[in-house]
């Protein structure tokens, strides 16, 4: 079933904020089909649109959530509004490049963040840590970077993958 603009808006919210900021709740919408990303078809994102209503708007809309989606939303809603503008630039771009991504890596990046959010705390600090510094880095120095024995020596195959993909993906570069 496609996403409205609000389902849209919520999971890039999510998406990006765990991105940017570290571990937080996203909605994960589910992508039957093929067709572009919205991002691709409109530069006007969902999440454009989601930050363009009235707070009267987006209060019914968030009405009609299982009350703890809600809940959740509003926290990522707070800590975005509390972003500096060239954090919330940041963020932004980021939504844009996940959403331009083909369904199946875009599903790929949903169950990375989810092993992301699965990692104990203090674990999920180093790894996002570390995704930062990797999409700082050209390509063929992430690549060497991702194949090296320190990063053998410090994280587990799964963290590796969680911060190649990650770091690939999610790159506002590419």
């Amino acid at each position: 079933m496609p996403c409205n603009p609000v389902c849209m808006a919520v999971a890039g919210i999510g998406l990006a904020m765990t991105a940017l900021v570290g571990p937080a709740r996203c909605q994960q919408a589910s992508e039957a089909t093929q067709q572009p990303a919205p991002a691709a078809r409109n530069p006007d994102t969902a999440l454009d649109r989601w930050f363009r209503m009235s707070p009267e708007e987006r209060e019914r809309e968030l009405a009609k959530l299982p009350a703890e989606r809600a809940r959740l939303i509003r926290q990522q809603l707070r800590r975005y509004s509390e972003m500096s503008p060239e954090e919330k630039a940041k963020l932004r771009e980021r939504y844009r490049t996940f959403t331009q991504l083909p369904p199946n890596l875009r599903q790929l990046v949903r169950e990375r963040l989810e092993e992301f959010r699965e990692l104990p705390p203090a674990r999920q600090a180093v790894v996002h840590r570390q995704v930062v510094e990797l999409r700082a880095l050209p390509e063929d120095q992430r690549a060497a970077r991702l194949d090296s024995d320190e990063m053998r020596a410090h994280f587990s195959p799964e963290e590796r993958q969680i911060i190649q993909d990650l770091a690939q993906y999610l790159d506002t570069k590419n």
